[in-house]
């Protein structure tokens, strides 16, 4: 049986030895963005990779994405990235949500119909929430043509031994509980074309793209910049752009999981999740910040500054009343936010 990939501080800078980055390459943010400030944007991810670049951008010639497969309702981590969107939508940037219905069709082999109902009922979700889809983009995979053109353009400058080392931090945890095809089989490879593809397509209109994942994540993106690299004269793409990405943190699954995860069941909490059992969870966190979930979920949620977690962090080790307090108002809140979930 595989062990699960913890995301820990070691697991960080196992990332930045084995994949040849730099403090350089994956930094802290030391500049504004969105009208948030270092520390605030420290707080809601761990690192960013040349999100300097991306700011050289004018306003009106740069863009956001982050993008959901469809395998499955949304757990409060994916809610987090969708409430980050909206953060930074709301200071000034233009951002995309991606739905990936076709990611989970292929990719986890899911029905077709279901994917495309799921798609619908996250778009809606999202702007329950309070993205604006008339200053931003909410959009499907289906019928999106400029990415599935650029997913078939890209293709000769791809090969087998790139679709192999994109594959998640945690691949054989899920290989063992039957959750993934153990080889990158032929649709698991359109899986990743096409949103390698997503993110080479907005390059065709915007001057700097920046790509909002988990670090867990940071293969998917690597499979895109080096394919970008290698586009030559021969291809109708522009490849003049800068393709950037900031990356979030993890949170701690339930149950011993590695991570909150839509494919993981009891790892999470979701929008189905009764009222009672999100303050059960919540509450049986261990007073230890680097492994309670509780706390990594208030890190993922923009409700919270920097200063805030700061105090935060020291409260759950005290586990004491303040604590207790805090823990109220967050299973409330996701109660809320679970309940705008339409059914």
């Amino acid at each position: 049986m595989t062990n699960a990939v913890l995301f820990s501080e070691s697991y960080y800078r196992q990332v930045l030895a084995e994949f040849g980055y730099t403090p350089f390459d994956l930094r802290q943010f030391d500049f504004t963005l969105a009208g948030l400030d270092a520390d605030t944007l420290n707080a809601r991810y761990l690192c960013h990779h040349h999100g300097d670049h991306y700011l050289r951008a004018s306003p009106q010639r740069r863009i956001v994405t982050t993008g959901f497969g469809m395998s499955g309702v949304p757990h409060l981590a994916t809610v987090s990235h969708i409430l980050k969107m909206i953060e930074l939508q709301l200071g000034g940037e233009r951002c995309q949500i991606v739905l990936g219905d076709l990611d989970a069709y292929n990719g986890k082999a899911k029905p077709y119909a279901e994917v495309r109902e799921l798609a619908e009922r996250f778009r809606e979700y999202s702007l329950r929430l309070g993205f604006d889809d008339t200053a931003g983009i909410v959009r499907s995979q289906e019928s999106h043509l400029p990415a599935l053109e650029a997913m078939y353009l890209i293709g000769r400058y791809v090969e087998q031994a790139d679709f192999d080392a994109a594959e998640e931090d945690n691949h054989g945890y899920y290989v063992d509980r039957g959750l993934v095809d153990a080889a990158m089989t032929f649709r698991r490879a359109l899986s990743l074309s096409l949103m390698a593809a997503d993110f080479l397509a907005l390059g065709q209109d915007h001057d700097a793209v920046l790509v909002m994942l988990g670090v867990d994540e940071h293969r998917y993106v690597r499979f895109a910049q080096k394919t970008l690299a290698r586009l030559d004269e021969h291809v109708p793409l522009r490849s003049d752009f800068a393709l950037t990405a900031a990356y979030t943190r993890m949170v701690r699954g339930f149950g011993g999981h590695p991570k909150f995860s839509k494919s993981l069941p009891g790892s999470a909490l979701d929008v189905t999740t009764p009222p009672e059992e999100v303050g059960r969870l919540l509450t049986a966190e261990p007073p230890i910040p680097e492994e309670s979930a509780t706390y990594q979920l208030m890190c993922q949620l923009p409700r919270y500054d920097a200063a805030t977690l700061l105090d935060l962090h020291k409260y759950c080790r005290e586990a004491g009343p303040t604590w207790q307090r805090a823990v109220v108002d967050l299973t409330d809140y996701v109660i809320d936010v679970i309940s705008q979930w339409p059914c």
